[in-house]
């Protein structure tokens, strides 16, 4: 009788798919209080899907990684030097060159930044296009 509760579990940890999940939410804009300048910001993470035992029991998702996004500006065009980057311990992340690209008509945002990591410059992980949630 203890083998059936075991192989169920079994069967439920190792068959569900494990697909990663991107996303974008907490899209919100603000006016910056010293220069008066149009300010947006979002966060952009990935989960690893599946189902995991942390310390408040079972969830169906594991983060993986997260940034902190600020774009200074009307855009729709932001250069490396009107946009902030902030890991999840909020630690600054040095944008060497790209631009991200907002449409906000169709609810959409493509980022294409090099960071600089350990002294060489990397083609940043999270770099894709991404629909916006905006905050609610």
């Amino acid at each position: 009788m203890l083998l059936t509760p075991i192989a169920i579990w079994g069967v439920l940890l190792f068959s569900t798919p494990v697909f990663a999940g991107t996303t974008l939410d907490f899209w919100h804009s603000y006016v910056h209080a010293k220069n008066a300048q149009t300010h947006y910001g979002f966060h952009l993470s990935q989960y690893k899907r599946g189902i995991f035992l942390g310390s408040c029991g079972f969830n169906t998702r594991s983060l993986r990684w997260s940034y902190n996004f600020d774009l200074a500006g009307d855009g729709p065009i932001y250069d490396a030097r009107k946009l902030t980057v902030s890991d999840d311990n909020a630690q600054r992340v040095n944008v060497v060159s790209g631009q991200i690209v907002t449409n906000l008509k169709r609810g959409t945002i493509r980022i294409s930044i090099e960071i600089e990591h350990a002294g060489s410059t990397n083609k940043f992980i999270g770099n894709g296009e991404y629909r916006i949630k905006k905050l609610k």
